[in-house]
């Protein structure tokens, strides 16, 4: 049995278990009866699922920290059903802080990085010897004594069986983006080859790029909008299939297939020509994230970025004026940055024609260079020692920085970040061809979340909006000489 946690009331609108239902389709492969117990879109009651399923070993993803909560609880139960049914925790979560996660969670194993083949060798050797100190990306206690063996290299997706959606509902899980109303997230690769130091995403793929087989892509593409109706796919990839042979080898078959839907990704900068993006075009694309992160070339050299700026306005001129709508994703706080460095990063913010400009203020995330060097650099700072702990930090890292690391006052941060929240709040871009259609995105996606815990969602979820609104006017309306400092005072959207 592998189950999806619930999230705290008031998160973010779930995605499909991706991870869970490759893993799931990995096993049924090998023979393996397995179902997939969903709580982030529905309740459940895990007796009653643990009752009619009756499962030898129970698996558990934990994407978020948010998530390791409902986790956490879910796993005392379990051990409380059945005593000597193993559980197993996945996801970035775990991954990030495996002793403390085992300490803490009281979970019998931790799977590291990916999955599936992992997985595979723990069932063959619990039916077995149980001998766990062969299988490569298992994390452990014996008895109180942390074990993690090596990590597993990375596998070839292309070797991995197609996915089974039988496992879960995909219309459970349909949302409004950009040119659609019923919007699914699907993935075509894994991994980023990049070295950035924010990131922790190199030590989670190790730095590598894969591709799954565009054929199985495809398969997924005619099941989720033939079948099950969807009319928009976010492909979630850290780097949407850079190589351009097979990227064309998809875009041709969603050319030829002739389904109706739209579909997006996530992009760096130098890895689209403009005849790349045409054909994106061609086959449905409509909008892409760049991630950008500053406008100082300094900084982006030293959080090992390797992009070339100048590649930024005429990419995002290409794309917005071929139709593609461009989110454009900035960090401000890093290591060091100064004040310079963030007017740099606010002026081509808002020099490039992005439709979605985002900037974000930097939360170090366990497992990045970043977070390792916080560690030792500052001495005030100590690493989370509950899940508890990590989740309440998780809430509020994008808007309250724990800890400035960079030589710019925090105030000049909170203002820069929200100054920009409130111009894309207040902008005319568009949503579904509606003009204002950000602004109504975001009203319909904050109800939707507070109605869907019922009372207490309506009561916390209004609390929230209401405190979220008024912080972001407050940054951005009564800080007329940070504004004027970083050039924002008087500005203007670009149409």
């Amino acid at each position: 049995m592998f189950i999806n946690p619930s999230l705290p009331v008031y998160q973010r609108i779930p995605s499909m278990p991706l991870g869970l239902i490759s893993i799931a389709s990995y096993l049924e492969h090998y023979g393996h009866e397995v179902t997939i117990v969903e709580r982030s879109v529905q309740s459940s009651d895990i007796e009653e699922e643990l009752e009619k399923f009756q499962p030898e070993v129970v698996g558990i993803s934990a994407l978020s920290y948010n998530s390791s909560l409902d986790a956490t609880e879910l796993t005392a139960k379990i051990h409380a059903w059945r005593d000597g049914i193993p559980v197993l925790w996945g996801g970035s979560a775990p991954s990030s802080l495996p002793e403390m996660y085992l300490r803490d969670g009281k979970m019998d194993f931790i799977t590291l990085g990916e999955g599936e083949v992992t997985w595979k060798e723990f069932l063959d050797e619990w039916a077995g010897d149980r001998d766990f100190s062969k299988i490569e990306g298992l994390a452990y206690l014996d008895a109180d004594r942390y074990v993690c063996n090596p990590i597993r290299p990375v596998a070839d997706l292309t070797t991995f069986p197609e996915l089974d959606w039988s496992l879960v509902e995909p219309q459970k899980y349909f949302s409004s983006f950009f040119h659609c109303t019923k919007m699914l997230y699907l993935h075509a690769s894994k991994g980023c080859p990049a070295s950035c130091t924010f990131c922790s995403n190199k030590q989670f793929h190790q730095g590598r790029n894969r591709c799954r087989d565009p054929k199985h892509v495809m398969h997924d593409i005619e099941y989720l909008v033939g079948k099950c109706g969807a009319n928009g796919i976010y492909f979630s990839d850290e780097l949407f299939l850079p190589k351009r042979e097979i990227r064309n080898e998809l875009l041709s078959m969603i050319i030829e297939s002739g389904l109706d839907f739209v579909w997006g990704c996530q992009m760096r900068l130098g890895v689209l020509k403009p005849e790349d993006i045409d054909y994106m075009y061609k086959a449905g694309c409509r909008w892409i994230l760049f991630g950008i992160e500053s406008g100082s070339q300094d900084m982006i050299d030293k959080i090992k970025k390797s992009t070339d700026l100048s590649l930024a306005k005429p990419t995002v001129e290409y794309c917005e004026k071929t139709g593609i709508t461009v989110q454009a994703s900035f960090i401000v706080g890093f290591p060091g940055e100064t004040e310079e460095d963030v007017k740099k990063t606010v002026a081509l913010a808002l020099d490039i024609p992005a439709s979605l400009p985002v900037m974000n203020i930097l939360a170090p995330v366990p497992n990045s260079e970043i977070y390792n060097n916080m560690l030792e650099t500052y001495p005030e700072y100590k690493a989370p020692r509950t899940i508890a702990e990590i989740a309440e930090r998780e809430q509020k890292m994008t808007d309250n920085a724990e800890l400035n690391l960079s030589a710019v006052p925090k105030r000049d941060l909170y203002v820069v970040h929200y100054w920009f929240q409130w111009r894309d709040f207040i902008g005319r871009d568009s949503v579904n061809d509606d003009s204002f259609g950000i602004i109504k995105k975001l009203a319909s996606d904050t109800f939707n979340r507070i109605f869907k815990h019922g009372l207490k969602g309506f009561v916390y979820g209004t609390y929230s909006s209401v405190k979220q609104f008024s912080t972001v006017f407050f940054y951005s309306h009564f800080f007329p000489s940070v504004m004027k400092k970083y050039g924002l005072k008087g500005q203007k959207r670009k149409k």
